[in-house]
């Protein structure tokens, strides 16, 4: 072969992507978006420091640099994914809330992104043998019970805040795991029937 003939290239192998160029000055917010999308797609065990690194351009180092380790990457990405939450259901705490309305885009928001729910209440990533403990297996991160809880009023009417969180959370999973939307409704007006008190 003279060195005028073009050499063959290689198959490309499904699913490659050539690497996008990148600012690192956006690097974090960067990164927590594509985590989320990673996990939305795939679930919560497609989130790597490598494949992330990968998608975005950078080394994996550079991400070390930001999260520490692959569990502070997904607790981060996790607590990005809560805000979101916490947004599209309108409910921030010490803000007053119109609690059906609430639960129901809470419910919304697990049916819509049940991967994203998943990756917010630890399912796929947290250790529950492990000896390190937080509110969200192996990280402190807040749990998106506690979250909802605290907007609900845990301070004013602690045992309300909690049992209305409960109902919710736990609707929102059983909605992920199949239960059909109007069960999933009626469940909701008969959690949210609790008389004050």
């Amino acid at each position: 072969m003279d060195s005028t003939t073009p050499r063959p290239q290689p198959p490309v192998a499904d699913g490659w992507t050539r690497k996008r160029s990148y600012h690192h000055g956006n690097l974090a917010p960067s990164a927590l978006a594509r985590g989320r999308q990673i996990v939305a797609l795939f679930g919560p065990c497609a989130l790597s420091l490598r494949g992330l690194a990968r998608d975005l351009g950078v080394t994996a180092t550079s991400l070390v640099r930001l999260f520490g380790n692959l569990a502070g990457m997904r607790a981060a990405v996790a607590e990005s994914a809560l805000e979101l939450l916490l947004v599209e259901a309108r409910v921030v705490s010490g803000q007053p809330v119109a609690l059906q309305q609430a639960a129901g885009r809470w419910v919304a928001f697990a049916a819509t992104h049940a991967n994203l729910y998943r990756l917010i209440s630890g399912e796929g990533w947290h250790a529950p043998g492990s000896a390190v403990r937080g509110l969200h297996g192996m990280l402190t991160v807040s749990s998106p019970r506690r979250a909802l809880e605290t907007a609900l009023g845990a301070r004013r009417d602690l045992d309300r805040a909690t049992y209305l969180a409960s109902a919710v959370h736990g609707l929102a999973l059983a909605r992920i795991d199949g239960l059909s939307g109007p069960d999933t409704e009626r469940a909701l007006i008969r959690a949210l029937r609790l008389p004050r008190g």
